[in-house]
């Protein structure tokens, strides 16, 4: 096999003409451990996560790159080898696959050309990520390429879209660039996010009557004995037209000591939002294996459709150094700001179903009347919102790199509601009350690397600092009772721990162990079983 390899790098090298040709590699295994259970669901309809095993995957990767006079080729992927069987039926057993699952990630494949035709004008062409945010990890005018929330230990990572991206040097500094994406990706999600269907009170209808309505109704339906619970959950992707291309202009410099980027982009979010419920009644008596006294007698089954509303994001993006300490021999301070203006489409959600005859509910078939006038209600409004991230960043000598930021708005979030101009969404509820926050939250981010001899000490943690309520009404559209959980309350506490200890053993070898720990109740945003629970993990990588 040796043998073929080389006979690759030689042809490879014939057919570059003369180009230079680097060649990295690496190979990392990685195992997860989640420590306790992740329970969530309902007795009849449970949709958590038992302990044990979480992930055991071993990995090998590369990057080729070609570098002519005027051009540079470059590829990079890996092939994963995943430990969990992924066979789910007596069929799935005669394929390899299944049984033994392997598959090739593409991470980048581009050729970039410098001086394309006119002076200054450079190309580059193929699966590429574009990193022009100036916030470390949380990037909210970080638009083109759509998140990888699927392993939480990469958490900011993006993935490759193909693109075709053109930047023109407007002098010694300053840079105007466009990008264009032909065809819409969306982020991936963690494999815990499909337990958030369970949550079917978590109702996303901003206009507040209707809202009640529908979860008193929800509320009363399971008192009969037929609680909801969502089947299929489908995915409206924007077709591959002209119409639907994305892109993005901006222009970056530096003013001084200060770097400074202004962007448009024009596209879509990458996160879905609901835009139809279908409900049809199941009959079918089910009672509780211990307590046969507790019974239901079937289901409002509920399919969901998810779509990507469009969006434009204004943003700014400035970094420079603060010199303040120095009268006492400190090194300067960083910091960075990115800002994103952001305008999205007004999104409505359609709520149909089948006539339902729960015997003392009768609701007919048709869509329901949200008494809007003829309107449907919103999920998303058009009012544009703003999110940010500021951050300082500080060295002290080569032992300790400390990092704060204050991050307002995650990269999940979309649409208006912060403390600002004040919006929420539920986190639970039921007839005549929710749990609710704001739908932009603030988060304190702080960070640092310990420096040791052969290994680094990680610390990184997230506080969730936006505050919850509960809202008790006496009947739908009346004035509600409030009462407030701050960040500290019981009820109000949601943070993420993360340290990790990576240990450098020599020649490219490396080893790394840690814990992802996550905070709250049920109904918070780290809390929430469907942002995936504690996880111990351990890393060894080589790269050669």
């Amino acid at each position: 096999m040796r043998w073929l390899w080389l006979a690759a790098l030689s042809s490879g090298t014939a057919w570059a003409g003369g180009a230079e040709l680097d060649v990295r590699g690496w190979v990392e295994s990685d195992f997860r451990v989640r420590v306790s259970d992740l329970p969530a669901g309902a007795w009849h309809a449970p949709t958590g996560i038992q302990k044990g095993v979480e992930r055991f995957r071993n990995r090998a990767g590369g990057v080729l790159v070609a570098e002519g006079q005027s051009w540079l080729a470059s590829v990079e992927g890996e092939f994963v080898l995943s430990a969990k069987p992924q066979a789910a039926g007596l069929g799935d057993l005669a394929h390899r696959p299944q049984v033994d699952p392997f598959w090739f990630e593409l991470d980048e494949a581009a050729i970039e050309i410098w001086d394309a035709g006119v002076a200054g004008l450079d190309l580059k062409i193929g699966h590429q990520v574009v990193q022009w945010g100036a916030a470390d990890q949380f990037n909210p005018t970080n638009t083109l390429n759509p998140e990888n929330f699927e392993d939480p230990l990469k958490f900011g990572e993006q993935l490759p879209n193909t693109m075709v991206r053109a930047d023109y040097s407007l002098g010694p500094t300053w840079t105007i660039s466009g990008v264009l994406v032909p065809v819409f990706r969306p982020a991936t999600l963690p494999s815990t996010s499909s337990i958030g269907v369970s949550f079917t009170d978590r109702m996303p209808v901003i206009q507040d009557r209707v809202r009640q309505d529908l979860q008193a109704k929800q509320a009363l339906a399971a008192d009969l004995g037929f609680p909801t619970i969502v089947d299929a959950v489908d995915l409206d992707l924007p077709p591959a037209t002209l119409n639907n291309m994305a892109g993005m202009i901006r222009v970056g410099g530096a003013i001084g000591m200060t770097d400074l980027a202004l962007s448009l982009y024009s596209g879509r979010t990458d996160m879905p939002q609901a835009v139809a419920n279908d409900t049809r009644l199941e009959r079918r008596s089910i009672c509780h294996p211990m307590r046969p006294d507790s019974c239901i007698q079937g289901y409002m089954v509920t399919d969901s459709t998810l779509a990507y509303p469009r969006m434009h994001v204004a943003g700014l993006n400035a970094a420079g150094e603060l010199d303040v300490l120095s009268g006492i021999g400190g090194q300067p301070i960083g910091w960075r700001l990115e800002a994103a203006w952001v305008m999205p489409e007004r999104t409505t959600i359609a709520i149909r179903n089948t006539n339902l005859d729960l015997g003392g509910l009768v609701q007919p078939e048709g869509e329901f009347a949200y008494g809007l006038g003829g309107e449907r209600p919103n999920v998303v409004s058009d009012k544009p919102y703003a999110k940010w991230t500021l951050g300082l960043d500080y060295t002290i000598g080569k032992a300790l790199y400390l990092n704060a930021q204050w991050v307002h708005g995650m990269a999940d979030e979309f649409g208006q509601g912060d403390f600002i101009d004040p919006d929420f969404v539920t986190r639970a509820g039921g007839d005549g009350w929710e749990i609710r926050r704001l739908r932009t939250g603030d988060y304190v981010v702080l960070g640092t690397d310990i420096n040791l001899p052969r290994a680094t000490l990680r610390l990184f943690s997230i506080l969730d600092v936006s505050g919850y309520h509960r809202e008790d009404t006496a009947e739908p559209g009346s004035p509600p009772s409030i009462t407030n959980f701050g960040p500290f309350s019981k009820n109000g506490f949601s943070a993420v721990l993360y340290p990790e200890l990576m240990v450098s053993l020599g020649d490219g070898l490396n080893w790394s162990v840690g814990t992802i720990q996550l905070f709250g109740a049920e109904h918070t945003k780290f809390g929430d079983p469907a942002a995936g629970g504690d996880l111990v993990f351990t890393k060894v990588r080589y790269d050669f």
